[in-house]
């Protein structure tokens, strides 16, 4: 062999282990970056979650469990880095779900507030309507059953008032792109528990006076 070949030889061993050390090395960076990917996945779905669990616990639900698994650091990171995204964006769609039915009205959320006033007031109104008769059957009429007739109506009106900025009031305010709470119209609409406080009158004195 002579001395040319024979460096030669040597020059392309010396390409060869430089080329393989780059790869290594290449491999390595990359491997690393993508572990930092999983980290910074990871740490995001910590603090959704956190979030979902602080939502659900206001809501009073059972917050899902969408921390990933852990796996070793022999495992692939690609597919380990898929996963904790997957887990990542199901965080986030569970996490909007909360915030949506927390910002629907405490009770039917889905019905019209209409709706859900009448039901209310009128709840209000059937029940001071028995207290009444069971007043009138007690007594059988007398000096008081004008006064009967008339406060307890109102009463339960401004009862029902109240009940239903309750019902129609969201359990977390909305907020604007700031992340500032917007204040809410809560509606009333007292015209319909006066017009049933009205209409209760009336039944109470149909009852008193005339059957």
């Amino acid at each position: 062999m002579s001395l040319s070949v024979y460096e030669d030889l040597v020059h392309e061993l010396t390409r060869l282990d430089a080329d393989s050390a780059a790869s290594s090395n290449k491999s390595k960076q990359q491997l690393e970056r993508r572990r930092e990917a999983l980290r910074e996945v990871e740490a995001d779905l910590y603090g959704q979650t956190a979030d979902l669990a602080e939502l659900s616990a206001s809501l009073r639900h059972t917050a899902p469990d969408l921390v990933p698994v852990e796996e070793p650091l022999e495992a692939d990171a690609d597919e380990a880095l898929a996963k904790a995204r997957v887990a990542l964006r199901e965080a986030a769609e569970a996490r909007t779900a909360a915030v949506r039915a927390a910002q629907r009205p405490t009770l039917l959320p889905k019905v019209h507030h209409v709706l859900r006033e009448l039901l209310v007031y009128g709840a209000c109104m059937i029940a001071c309507l028995g207290g009444q008769l069971i007043y009138l059957a007690a007594t059988g009429g007398g000096e008081s059953t004008w006064w009967v007739m008339f406060l307890p109506p109102v009463l339960a009106a401004l009862v029902g008032y109240l009940l239903v900025g309750a019902a129609n009031r969201p359990r977390m305010a909305l907020k604007d792109r700031n992340g500032r709470p917007v204040k809410t119209v809560v509606p009333h609409n007292p015209r319909l528990g006066v017009t049933l406080a009205v209409c209760t009158m009336a039944l109470f004195a149909y009852f008193a006076f005339f059957a």
